[in-house]
């Protein structure tokens, strides 16, 4: 088995290579493709304004999974193009744990997402084995035919608000599952709401193995204030 080790590396562009090729639904239905690779996120982010985010790693073993951590992402808007797209600056992480500044000029969409997906499919190809090309092929397409999409409420800086919960278990049934050493029923939750700054509530990873000692790794990215998320 491979387990994983350490802080993987992080990619934050392009969006395109995420792209599904499929439309989204009608206007008024509730979809992953729309609501994670269509939609203007940033559009509530002014300019000069940022957005930090937690990042936390949780593990059930640090001998085998690495060792847990606590971080932060700030996502800042330093200028504003026309049809409301912005050029932002994403900083990934603190200290010797940080990444080179990312620098993005006219961004409609939440950079932040591709983050977390990328993030998701090297620490699950870390993992499970793989190449990274089909893992993020699987994933996309999981999004587009097999998100389970469903309204919830969550507390925002006290305050209810409206969100969508939108979760897929990608590899569950694929057929390459039984070479994935135990890890195939790893689950991926974004919780994404136009009432907060960037549209990103929660962005939770559980990559689970109970084949061997029930092994754990969790990884997540939070907007601070929020509550109630399950």
């Amino acid at each position: 088995m491979r387990f994983f080790v350490g802080v993987c590396a992080l990619l934050a562009l392009p969006f395109a290579v995420w792209s599904v090729l499929a439309p989204a639904a009608a206007a008024d239905e509730p979809d992953a493709v729309k609501l994670i690779f269509e939609s203007e996120h940033l559009s509530n982010i002014e300019q000069g304004d940022q957005v930090e985010y937690k990042a936390t790693r949780s593990v059930t073993n640090q001998d085998l999974l690495g060792l847990p951590y606590s971080d932060e992402i700030t996502l800042k808007v330093v200028g504003a193009e026309a049809a409301g797209k912005k050029d932002v600056h994403l900083q990934i992480y603190t200290g010797e744990r940080a990444r080179d500044l990312q620098k993005m000029a006219g961004m409609s969409i939440n950079p932040v997402f591709v983050l977390y997906m990328d993030q998701a499919v090297n620490t699950f190809s870390q993992l499970a084995g793989g190449k990274r090309a089909y893992l993020k092929r699987v994933f996309s397409m999981a999004l587009k035919d097999k998100a389970e999409i469903k309204p919830v409420k969550v507390q925002y800086k006290g305050k209810p608000i409206d969100a969508y919960r939108i979760s897929i278990t990608p590899y569950a049934d694929d057929k390459a599952a039984a070479k994935m050493e135990g890890w195939d029923k790893s689950k991926f939750v974004f919780v994404v709401s136009k009432q907060v700054p960037g549209e990103i509530v929660d962005l939770h990873s559980t990559f689970s193995n109970p084949s061997v000692g029930n092994l754990t790794l969790q990884d997540r990215i939070t907007l601070p204030g929020v509550e109630g998320v399950q």
